[in-house]
Order: structure tokens, then C-alpha cells, then sequence
């Protein structure tokens, strides 16, 4: 006969249950309270954040930018004003300082300020060279508010436009007026060649030289006026210039006219000569058959002494108007 021992299971301690539960209750609210710290210092953090971006980083730009204006450190205060978004006027101030920028570049008043951004066949360097993209003009000109009519500003991008490229208008058939800066003081080498529609130009005050075949072939040019500063005029510069009708060259600093300079220019009536040139080279009037009159800045002495060039024969037909 056998015995069987029947064990029983142990009987749960509802106290010790009890601590359990209260354990991990307590566990769950510390991960709770911890979570809620973590996401209210991240909360915070944004605030502040988003605080800064907006309110105490645009005040703290919007006040350099202004004490920088003050000071004339207009560049400065375009930055400034821009990372101030739209806090207050900063765009406003921005557009004020970027002109009175460009006035301090170009040292006068009412300075004109264009970005290639806007347009964008327009281009500066560093140095201050100006170039043209023909081509980009042609892309855009239906949106052109006065198509043909090129006027290069004093500054572009912020910076000041020195010098113009080399040919960067040849061929730019287009353009029927142009306005250069006062900033320039040299149209470099065959810059408005074969510019065909051209019918007006207004140099810069302070032109010092044209290069040779600056505006050859400029067909519908009717008229140039050169300040009084230019003083070199290079071979071939007006060249073919067919509707040329009248042409003044005042001041004192041009020595001499080279050869063919105003030859084939079939319309040219009178020409305004300053006394201080002593040299006109030959051909620089060949062909020019209807020129009536030269109106002469000095002395008919000064006129017989000047060395004239073979093939200038439209001067001995043309009368001589003498200043003195």
C-alpha cells in the first residue's frame, strides 16, 4: 500500500501584492513626472528659441543696423537690417541704407542702384568691370519696361562700377540709347561696335578715353558730345557712324585726332575742335563730304599750326569758326 504526500501551493500575501503595485506605480509616476520635465525643458528650450529668432535677435540687428547708419557704415547696416526679417521697418531701413551706400560708392546724391538678381543681363566683378549678356537682354526684353534703353547704374550689387568689358556690347543690335556712369573714365576697345540701332549716348563727365573702334559702326548714331576731361580718342573710334550729323569735343586735354577717326561718316555737318589739339591724323575726316563747319576753340594761328594728315580734304572744304 502506498502513501501519497499532497503538497499545497503557497498563498499569496495580498500585503506584499499590495507593495508591489505600489512600487511600480511609484516607478510609472517618476518616469511620468521625469517625461513631463523633459518635455516642458524642451517646450522651454523652443520658446526661447523661437523668442530669439524673432523678437531678440531682430531687435539686437535692428539696433546694430541702426548705430551703424548713424555711424555711415552703410554696408554694415544692410546686413544688419536684412537679418532683422520684418521686425519693425527693417525692410525699409534696408533699402535706405543700400542707397545711401551707393551714394557713398559713387560719391554723389541720388546714385543709382540696380542687382543683377533683378537684372539679371547685367554683371559686376569684384574689381568693378561691367559686362552685358546680350543674349540674357533678348531672353528677357518682353519684360523690359523700356526696351532698347540701357542705362548702367553707379552700383551694381553693391559695388561700384568702374570700367566696362571689353566688346561687351558688340553686336548688340538692340540697344537704341545708353547711359554710362560717371564712376567710368575709359570705353575700352571696340565696346559699342556694330551697335547699329543706337541713336543716342551719354558719356560720363569724367571720360578720360575711347579706345580704338569704340562706337565703329554705330549707324544711327546722330550725335556725341565728349566732356572736357577726354583726352585720348583711339583710331577708328567713330568710324562708319553714318547718320553722325554733329559732333563736340571741348576742353583742353586732347592732343591729336588718330586716323580715321570720324572717316566714313557720310552725314557729319559741323564738329566742335578743342584749341590744345595739335595733330589730326590722316584720314581721320575721309569721306566725310557734307561737313560745313568747324567750330575751332583757339586762334586761326593755332588752326594754320595744327599738322593735318593727307585725306582730310572735307576740312579745307568745310568753314572755320574761330573761338579767338
Amino acid at each position: 500500500m502506498f502513501l501519497f504526500s499532497q503538497t499545497t501551493e503557497p498563498q499569496p500575501n495580498p500585503a506584499e501584492n499590495d507593495q508591489k503595485i505600489k512600487e511600480e506605480n511609484a516607478k510609472i509616476d517618476r518616469s511620468i513626472r521625469i517625461l513631463t520635465i523633459v518635455v516642458i525643458a524642451l517646450a522651454a528650450v523652443f520658446l526661447i528659441n523661437m523668442l530669439a529668432q524673432n523678437v531678440i535677435r531682430p531687435s539686437l540687428n535692428y539696433k546694430n543696423g541702426t548705430a551703424a547708419m548713424q555711424n555711415g557704415r552703410y554696408a554694415d547696416a544692410i546686413s544688419y537690417f536684412s537679418s532683422a526679417g520684418d521686425y519693425k521697418d527693417a525692410e525699409e531701413q534696408t533699402n535706405r541704407a543700400k542707397q545711401l551706400h551707393a551714394n557713398q560708392l559713387a560719391g554723389k546724391e541720388g546714385a543709382l542702384s540696380y542687382t543683377s538678381s533683378a537684372m539679371p543681363w547685367y554683371a559686376v566683378g569684384e574689381d568693378g568691370m561691367f559686362s552685358f549678356a546680350k543674349d540674357t537682354y533678348e531672353d528677357h526684353i518682353a519684360a523690359v519696361l523700356a526696351p532698347g534703353e540701357i542705362i548702367i547704374p553707379d552700383v551694381l550689387d553693391g559695388i561700384l562700377i568702374t570700367s566696362i568689358k571689353e566688346k561687351t556690347f558688340l553686336n548688340a543690335d538692340m540697344v537704341t540709347v545708353l547711359q554710362l556712369p560717371d564712376s567710368v573714365t575709359a570705353i575700352p576697345d571696340s565696346c559699342f561696335y556694330n551697335c547699329t540701332a543706337m541713336e543716342t549716348v551719354i558719356l560720363p563727365n569724367k571720360l578720360v578715353s575711347l579706345a580704338q573702334r569704340a562706337f565703329i559702326n554705330c549707324s544711327a548714331l546722330r550725335e556725341i558730345t565728349l566732356p572736357e576731361t577726354v583726352s585720348e580718342i583711339g583710331l577708328r573710334a567713330f568710324n562708319n557712324c553714318h547718320a553722325l550729323e554733329r559732333v563736340t569735343i571741348s576742353g583742353t586735354a586732347l592732343k591729336a585726332l588718330q586716323p580715321y577717326t570720324f572717316s566714313d561718316c557720310y552725314t557729319l555737318r559741323e564738329i566742335t575742335i578743342p584749341a590744345s589739339v595739335e595733330t589730326i591724323a590722316e584720314n581721320a575726316f575721309l569721306n566725310c563730304q557734307a561737313l560745313e563747319t568747324v567750330y575751332f576753340g583757339g586762334t586761326e594761328a593755332q588752326w594754320n599750326a595744327i599738322a593735318v594728315g593727307e585725306g582730310n580734304e572735307a576740312l579745307a572744304n568745310a568753314a572755320i569758326v574761330f573761338a579767338q
